[in-house]
């Protein structure tokens, strides 16, 4: 077995895509989509109604890109019709993108792909792709920024290798 194969096999069984899964995607049932965006918790896997607390259904439509909305539609005392995109709550939810073509541009991004190379891929103008790249660039940086935890503290001696500030002392 060749170290491609060997290689592609690892990341299918950690969880981790190719291109060809996101295209198979893209041009496959949206159900797919829906249903790998909520096990990888990209999308709410459930939604609450605001109007009466109860869980939303998802149900399919014709009308949105995804092919899928929540939906709470109530009759009697407490009538209520409501939608929520699938998209709420998401990155995706202020993108004109499909979703599948929001997770090929991410996994482009991931690869530092031109920016030339995703304008033809996905058909997109260059600014829409600068924009998609610096707000990914945001969201890693407020994960860190939320994730980040203080070093040290009373009692507790930090010490940090010369490596990791400029240059070392030989110049290399």
């Amino acid at each position: 077995m060749s170290s491609r194969v060997e290689h592609c096999a690892a990341e299918l069984k950690a969880g981790l895509y190719d291109l060809s899964f996101l295209y198979g995607l893209k041009n496959g049932p949206k159900r797919d989509v829906i249903d790998f965006c909520m096990k990888m918790d990209i999308i709410a896997k459930d939604y609450i109604c605001p109007a009466c607390d109860e869980k939303m259904e998802l149900i399919e439509c014709v009308t949105p890109e995804d092919g899928f909305i929540w939906c709470c539609r109530k009759y009697g005392l407490n009538a209520h019709h409501i939608k929520r995109s699938v998209r709420k709550g998401s990155w995706f939810e202020c993108s004109n993108l499909s979703m599948p073509e929001v997770l090929i541009f991410t996994y482009l991004w991931v690869k530092k792909t031109s920016n030339g190379w995703i304008v033809d891929e996905l058909n997109v103008s260059e600014p829409t792709v600068v924009d998609w790249k610096s707000f990914r660039r945001e969201v890693c940086v407020d994960m860190i920024i939320r994730g980040s935890k203080k070093l040290g503290g009373v009692g507790h001696v930090v010490e940090i290798h010369e490596s990791k500030f400029g240059k070392n002392k030989n110049r290399k």
